[in-house]
């Protein structure tokens, strides 16, 4: 009997052990799955990488990460599964970006959206055309005038 019961541990342990390495390889499947789905998801991590976005500030949002620059009312939202990045209050002139009216963005419920990055393009259109967009984040605001009162 006492042999019986430590082959059953044995096979316990070994059984959590395979569970454990099935996990695994069930979301290793699951990634690859959604990276041969979500067109895009691939360029996830370059676009994100500090060294492009470098001193812009970025927000944890629920489905996406905000990148905002020191203009106000603009902003980067790129979709943490992939897929999307919208361009929130411009637009760039780029082989990559879909240009979105303000009509197409309120009937799409899309708010300040006023461009989208084309997955469907080459990866270094569309690395491209992010940057573009990064650089116009960044640029320093227009000094206005002084308000006279």
């Amino acid at each position: 009997m006492a042999n019986e019961n430590e082959i059953k541990t044995e096979g316990t342990e070994g059984m959590g052990e395979k569970l454990k390495k099935a996990g695994k390889k069930a979301e290793a499947q699951k990634a690859a799955r959604r990276e041969r789905t979500v067109k895009g998801s691939h360029l996830l991590p370059q676009l994100l990488s500090s060294d492009r976005i470098g001193a812009l500030t970025t927000e944890d949002k629920s489905g996406f990460t905000k990148i905002v620059g020191k203009q106000k009312g603009r902003a980067i939202y790129v979709a943490k599964k992939g897929g999307r990045v919208d361009l929130s209050g411009f637009t760039v002139e780029a082989e990559a970006v879909t240009t979105i009216s303000e009509e197409d963005a309120r009937q799409k419920h899309l708010g300040k959206v006023r461009g989208q990055l084309d997955f469907n393009k080459a990866d270094d259109a569309v690395l491209a055309a992010y940057d573009a967009a990064l650089a116009v984040l960044a640029e320093e605001p227009a000094a206005s005038e002084p308000e006279s009162k």
